[in-house]
Order: C-alpha cells, then structure tokens, then sequence
C-alpha cells in the first residue's frame, strides 16, 4: 500500500493509525477531511505557525481533535512541527506548485500564443487575476510566472499593460494605487472599446515594451490577459493586430471547450 493510500487510512480510520472518528459527521457537524482542510486553511494564515491551542480555538474544532489530525497531517508532510509549533508543511507547497487556475483556458490558449510569439518574435503570456495576485496561466518564449510578486496592490503591477487590462473590468474598483479617478476612468473607456489594446511602453520598467489585450472568460465580467513582451526591441508596427488577433482565437477556442 503506497503512502498516500496509508494517509487516506489514517484520517478514516481504517488503519492502524489513530482512530479520528470521533470528528462529528452528522449535519451541522464536520467530518474528518473538513477538519483538516480548516485546520490547514487556518496555518495558511498564519507564516509564522501557531501554537495547539491557537489552531483549536481559530479552526472551531476540539482540542483533542485538533491535536489527533495535526498528528496525522505531520506524518503526511502536510505540516510541519517546530517545537509547540505547527506550520504548513512541504507536501502542500509541492501540490501547490502544480495547481493550475484555468486548464480550459491553458488548452485554448496555447497553439495562439505559439503563433503570436513566432510571428512578433517576443515572450508571450496568457494571465488571469486570482485574488490580488496575477497568474501565469500559459507562458511561451521564456515569459514565466510572475505571481510571486505581481500584487494588484503594488503600484507597478498597475502600470503594467497587463494589469491595467485585468483591473480595468471590475466595475465597482477604486482607482488602484498611483490612478487618479480621472486619470483611472481614462484607461477604463480606453479599454472598454472594441479592438482596444494597452500598451506599456518602457512605463514600468526601461527597455522593457509590453502590449495586452483581454480575453473574456465564462463568468460574466471576468478576463483573461494575453501579452506580450520585448526587452530592448523595437515591436513590430502591426503589434497591436497582431495581439488582438491571438486573443480572438482564444475566445473562440475557449468557446469550444
């Protein structure tokens, strides 16, 4: 029996490990794998760990229970142990790392930012918003993800074609950070117009030119980003076509998902 199907075992009960089925499952209650995953979401909060007690009272779940699952999620990689403390663990970062947060998209995506990177001879990027970060949902051309610091908090994020044409839908947004209403509201006609493409021309970075346009997704009100990006090149004079045309084709791949 491979690790993973051990692991299952133990937090059922079906194992030799220690019997947790004394987590409620009833209605209004909550089973073993809810406990854990509150258990989790509330460490992931936390970066500098927490104490027994404090995962008890924050997670809603008995002590004794809090402790019984903490146990197992240790022997799991899922947390780690530091003295009293309790911290996420490395299996959850590794699992992490493989999530992808539209595979629709990816699939739809990828044969048009192919074409476009051959045909403007640039790094090329399909992103999405996830809370306040951007993610990299497709990258040709050496363009990698650039979540780890891409922030809609951060005033350069904004400034960046890209993020201007994620954060330009939302309706009801404050001007981001740097925008004045005036100066935000400008960008948001600019790009609600059909064909509408935004270009950062060395704005955020020197020698760096960046155009996007955006790709609208299922939900209602929700894009997607395609870009792209020159360092220390002169783009192509039909670059904006060029863009809008790769993210068309994604549309209506996307449709036919």
């Amino acid at each position: 029996m491979d690790r993973a199907a051990i692991g299952l075992d133990r937090m059922t009960g079906n194992g030799a490990g220690p019997d947790v089925r004394s987590v409620p499952t009833s209605q209004g209650g909550r089973g073993v794998l809810e406990g854990a995953f509150e258990l989790l979401d509330v460490l992931s909060r936390m970066p500098s760990g927490a104490g027994l007690s404090g995962l008890s009272r924050d997670s809603g779940l008995p002590k004794a229970t809090t402790h019984r699952l903490l146990e197992q999620l240790v022997a799991l990689g899922a947390v780690q142990r530091d003295g009293q403390r309790y911290y996420v663990g490395g299996a959850l970062a590794r699992l992490g790392r493989s999530w992808q947060p539209h595979p629709a998209l990816r699939r739809a995506s990828l044969r048009s930012s192919r074409t476009l990177a051959r045909m403007t001879g640039s790094s090329v990027a399909v992103c999405v918003l996830e809370d306040t970060s951007i993610r990299v949902v497709t990258s040709v051309g050496g363009m990698g993800s650039p979540s780890p610091r891409m922030h809609t908090e951060d005033e350069m994020t904004v400034r960046t074609a890209v993020g201007q044409v994620l954060l330009a839908v939302q309706p009801d947004r404050d001007p981001p950070t740097g925008f004045s209403r005036p100066e935000w509201k400008r960008v948001r006609d600019t790009l609600s117009r059909h064909a509408a493409v935004a270009v950062d021309h060395q704005d955020v970075l020197p020698g760096v030119f960046c155009a996007a346009a955006a790709i609208p997704l299922p939900t209602p009100g929700q894009v997607a980003s395609i870009c792209t990006l020159f360092v220390n090149r002169t783009p192509p004079r039909d670059l904006s076509e060029l863009v809008l045309r790769a993210a068309r084709e994604t549309t209506r791949f996307l449709a036919c998902q």
